[in-house]
């Protein structure tokens, strides 16, 4: 009986955490992809490249929301058996709070070596190959865009221009094509049309002209030469594409160990400190999942007639509130602060301690509930605005006058 109560328990976790994660990492995918898309497009790269993007972009958008979805996941499963009377029924048979946890917290335990992995292997080798794809991207590694109309340097003093371009850029029409060299020698190109033919090599194109005029400058001659082809086969080579730098140069791009390892063997104290604090902020914010379910329980677990979802607000301003201020440590560390490491454990110590008073006070003081000192203040707030003669209700037989 008592494992078919924490399987119970964890299905009604599981489905607010499956759906809050895949929602979120979903939508911030698709705000991504209009970019993306958008980048693409203007540099004349493939479609493809988008959705190896956004592949490498899945495992830091799920590294945000999975805390969020825990907490979410077990705060409501809770909440849940609170107002359908079952968790009263589950106590009453001998099982109290903390065993009734069980499930959640070996889930905690699960899904905590799930973030782990994800901040301190995963996330840092795919954020480098997102990187690696934007670099390629921008600098011309997927191809060259032609577009109709337009000018486009193709790298070592040599500059195209097509009208049109037919059957997918196979068949070219009104071609202008000008190389400068070095020493001034000038050959400017003109074709009705051609097409371009790739050679064994790889690195040559060769791009084949009919009906057109070569005009041959060169800065010791007086007079340009001229002259007049009705096929003509010029051959020019891709642009050289630099290399992407290798990986490291940022402390997003090393795992756990190579931050530690960095840590230690750093020139300068400000460099320690930046790859100390980016070991710990995904340390903490790992260890953070274990401490949700405390939380989430405390916030959850109330009167059945207190229908507020004030325990929900609290729980996600504490949660994305400790993810802002371990960005700020860790940001105040880079920057060479020596109390960025302190503003990185701090607000962890406050946030288990504020799990442990909600989960303490739920659990083993009866009739108390955490929040209620806020929903007081609500309450009052809310009567005393009431009292104003604008907001009191109206009484019957005198419409128009203040009750």
């Amino acid at each position: 009986m008592f494992r078919k109560v924490d399987i119970y328990i964890l299905r009604q976790v599981m489905t607010p955490l499956l759906m809050t994660v895949g929602v979120s990492a979903m939508l911030l995918l698709l705000e991504k992809m209009l970019r993306l898309f958008d980048l693409v497009a203007n540099q004349g790269g493939p479609v493809g490249v988008v959705f190896r993007m956004l592949g490498n972009l899945i495992p830091q958008y799920i590294g945000l929301a999975l805390p969020l979805g825990f907490l979410l996941g077990v705060l409501l499963a809770f909440r849940k058996l609170t107002n359908n009377s079952e968790l009263e029924a589950l106590q009453a048979g001998g099982l109290g709070l903390f065993r009734l946890m069980r499930g959640p917290i070996a889930l905690s335990g699960v899904l905590m070596i799930i973030n782990l992995a994800l901040l301190g292997f995963i996330q840092p080798r795919a954020f480098y190959t997102y990187q690696s794809l934007l670099f390629d991207l921008t600098s011309g590694a997927f191809g060259t865009s032609i577009r109709p109309g337009e000018y486009s340097y193709l790298g070592d003093g040599f500059t195209l221009r097509i009208e049109k371009a037919h059957d997918g850029g196979q068949r070219l029409e009104g071609i202008f094509a000008q190389k400068e060299r070095p020493d001034g020698h000038v050959s400017t190109i003109t074709a009705r049309e051609g097409s371009f033919l790739a050679t064994p090599d790889g690195r040559t194109v060769l791009m084949r002209l009919r009906e057109g005029v070569i005009v041959d400058v060169e800065p010791r001659k007086p007079a340009p030469r001229v002259f007049t082809f009705t096929q003509h086969d010029y051959p020019f080579e891709m642009p050289q594409i630099a290399a992407f730098r290798a990986r490291g140069n940022k402390e997003r791009e090393l795992t756990l160990p190579e931050l530690w390892s960095q840590s230690h063997s750093a020139s300068n104290p400000r460099e320690a400190r930046t790859y100390m604090s980016a070991f710990f902020d995904r340390i903490l914010r790992s260890l953070t999942i274990l401490i949700l379910p405390f939380m989430a329980v405390g916030l959850g677990v109330g009167a059945k007639r207190q229908q507020k979802q004030l325990g929900l607000v609290v729980g996600v301003i504490l949660l994305l509130t400790l993810h802002k201020t371990l960005e700020f440590g860790t940001a105040a560390a880079s920057l060479g602060e020596s109390s960025g490491l302190v503003g990185l454990f701090m607000p962890f110590v406050v946030f288990v301690g504020l799990s442990g008073f909600f989960f303490y006070t739920t659990a083993f003081r009866v009739g108390i509930r955490p929040l209620a000192w806020i929903e007081n203040g609500w309450d009052t707030l809310i009567g005393s605005v009431q009292k104003i003669s604008f907001f009191r209700p109206k009484k019957d037989g005198a419409e128009g006058q203040p009750a």
